[in-house]
């Protein structure tokens, strides 16, 4: 259920190459030299004239509040309303640069948190038992949601390639859709609003299980200059999920990456 939700709060709540078409017509980007090293490191590079190189610049500066934002977040804290199929919850998230997060979902007295430091993912839940790491499957996939924003971010980064795969219609909304596939086993296709530059939806497969994830933003805000979804709808298998209601959200409050490490 977590994983879920996670992948529900992405980049919305908020992650020299050549760029070449391949034989279905798709453009790719791709490492090729050893200069790509000085990129990889790089969250919003500038890049070339080619289609999704295009794609991608506009929306770092549209729908990502621009490089010169990006490099002034450090940290998010995130707060608001869960409804799941079992019921209504209070939902904490903060997150860290690179890699650091913690979640709390809370039930009046009851509650259950769940982190990763950098190297251990992690579980507790206070009034049952002590802490524990995640068992190796949930935590690849709660190790997957802890990157802080979009995937489309350091897109010369190793480990993940990045595709523009067609221009399509999302409830009645014309989006580029571009494809981030890692290779830790998973693969995202971003439906990015070809006028205002926001995710409208993500999709994440899990090439190792197949299941698949939907996620749909709405009623985006402007928060520190960074464009924030207040609802997202999130579906497995094409079946409704859960709905988030963000009611506030901080940006560089004081999080240190000790407040992430297991309870002992």
């Amino acid at each position: 259920m977590v994983q879920s939700i996670l992948r529900t709060l992405g980049s919305g709540v908020l992650c020299y190459c050549a760029l070449t078409a391949s034989a279905v017509g798709v453009d790719r980007l791709a490492v090729e030299d050893e200069s790509t090293a000085v990129l990889s490191n790089i969250a919003m590079p500038e890049m070339g004239n080619q289609r999704l190189d295009s794609i991608l610049m506009r929306y770092y500066a549209k729908g990502m509040g621009g490089p010169e934002v990006w490099d002034n977040i450090l940290s998010m804290r995130i707060s608001g309303q869960l409804t799941l199929k079992s019921g209504r919850y209070d939902f904490h998230a903060t997150r860290k640069k690179p890699h650091y997060l913690k979640i709390v979902i809370r039930d009046g007295l009851r509650h259950v948190i769940k982190g990763f430091d950098g190297s251990v993912a992690w579980q507790s839940r206070p009034l049952v038992g002590d802490a524990m790491e995640l068992s190796e499957a949930d935590a690849r996939e709660f190790i997957f949601s802890a990157h802080f924003g979009s995937y489309l971010l350091y897109p010369y980064a190793p480990g993940k390639q990045i595709e523009y795969l067609d221009t399509v219609p999302v409830d009645g909304v014309l989006c580029q859709q571009v494809r981030v596939t890692v290779d830790t086993g998973f693969q995202v296709d971003y439906f990015i609003d070809t006028l205002s530059c926001l995710e409208l939806k993500v999709v994440t497969t899990d090439l190792q299980t197949g299941q698949i994830s939907a996620v749909t933003y709405e009623d985006y805000t402007l928060e520190f200059g960074v464009p924030i979804a207040r609802k997202i709808v999130s579906s497995e298998d094409g079946k409704w999920w859960s709905t988030f209601e963000l009611k506030d959200v901080k940006l560089n409050s004081g999080v240190m990456p000790w407040m992430f490490q297991m309870p002992e």
